[in-house]
């Protein structure tokens, strides 16, 4: 999964670029290989995907490729995550999945500048270099780099895993969410038509009173929400909040939405979670948001079409540009009376 950082953020050491990997990712990886590709001597992107069995590392290598050559990634640095083999250090976990990497990606112009093994992210972990065996070293504290301050500043928390992430999207007890589904149920048979505009003003309403609100979200208005989602000219001009200062007040709202409305209406928050993360550089919680919306709505429409932007690398940037372009939608939508109707299924 892809991730950036909205801003550029020089390191002094190779040490320090390695202890930022948690920071850049938002989780602690683990039996993982991390791919940072680098523009102009900066980290440009980081993508993570679980280490490989041996017969499948050259389908590794080939679907890493792709998105690599979407970004014009000219550089890249290799680091392997994961428990020390009895060899070392003459022979480094994974030796052979580095070397396939380095000769698929060099064919196509993309080369591996480094590769380093790492038991962790931990303070004071020892890392190792592939390509050279005096090259070593061991990490200075994670939580005293510049890119985790750069980060809390932001308002990232960093996960000490990637399970312990894909808990801040854990579902509602299930009697509350069949509670929820049949207030939905008779919300949508005994209402008429919803009007696009009115209920864009309720989402708009709701995300502007997050900050100040106390407590979770009462069972009316999940349900009203749900519904006002499920309307998708009003799901799209969402979107556009994305654009402005209220944006992480949104992505609140998403989150807790996602959370606590009913499948298949749990969708579209989730979604709405998936582009404001990554939109921001935050591929875990995106991520972990497509993840909850396919389990909610298997075959969504925008849920397929933003996991393949995610996979592809798309950049976070022109994600941005896009929610820029949904604002105006927006504006357009609370300054009329279009009307649209029924329970989403796209």
């Amino acid at each position: 999964m892809p991730t950036t950082l909205p801003k550029p953020i020089r390191l002094r050491a190779a040490g320090d670029l390695y202890a930022a990997i948690p920071h850049l990712m938002g989780f602690h990886p683990a039996e993982s290989l991390v791919v940072l590709v680098l523009k102009d001597h900066l980290v440009s992107m980081t993508m993570r995907v679980d280490l490989p069995r041996p017969r499948h590392r050259g389908m590794l290598a080939a679907q890493l490729e792709a998105p690599l050559l979407e970004q014009d990634a000219a550089e890249v640095i290799l680091v392997v995550v994961c428990a020390p083999s009895a060899n070392m250090p003459e022979q480094l976990p994974h030796e052979p999945l580095v070397t396939a990497l380095q000769h698929r990606l060099g064919g196509v112009g993309i080369e591996v500048v480094e590769a380093v093994w790492l038991p962790s992210c931990e303070k004071d972990a020892p890392w190792l270099c592939y390509f050279d065996l005096d090259c070593h070293g061991t990490l200075p504290d994670p939580q005293l780099s510049a890119v985790a301050a750069a980060s809390a500043h932001d308002g990232n928390v960093t996960f000490e895993s990637r399970a312990a992430l894909a808990a801040i999207a854990a579902l509602d007890p299930p009697e509350a969410l069949e509670r929820r589904s049949a207030l939905l149920d008779e919300l949508m048979t005994n209402s008429g038509e919803p009007d696009s505009s009115v209920e864009l003003r309720r989402v708009r309403d709701a995300i502007d009173a997050v900050e100040e609100r106390k407590g979770p979200l009462p069972d009316a208005e999940i349900v009203a929400l749900a519904r006002a989602l499920a309307v998708p000219e009003v799901r799209d001009a969402s979107m556009g909040f994305a654009a402005q200062v209220k944006s992480r007040l949104a992505e609140r709202l998403w989150l807790e939405l996602t959370r606590s409305s009913p499948a298949p209406e749990r969708a579209e928050p989730a979604c709405l979670l998936a582009f404001y993360a990554y939109q921001r550089g935050d591929g875990g919680i995106a991520s972990i948001a497509l993840d909850a919306a396919e389990e909610a709505c298997p075959g969504h429409t925008l849920t397929k079409l933003l996991r393949a932007a995610v996979s592809a690398a798309f950049p976070p940037a022109e994600m941005r540009a896009l929610s820029i372009n949904y604002l105006d939608s927006a504006r357009r939508l609370l300054s009329g009376s279009q009307s649209s109707s029924g329970r989403s299924q796209s």
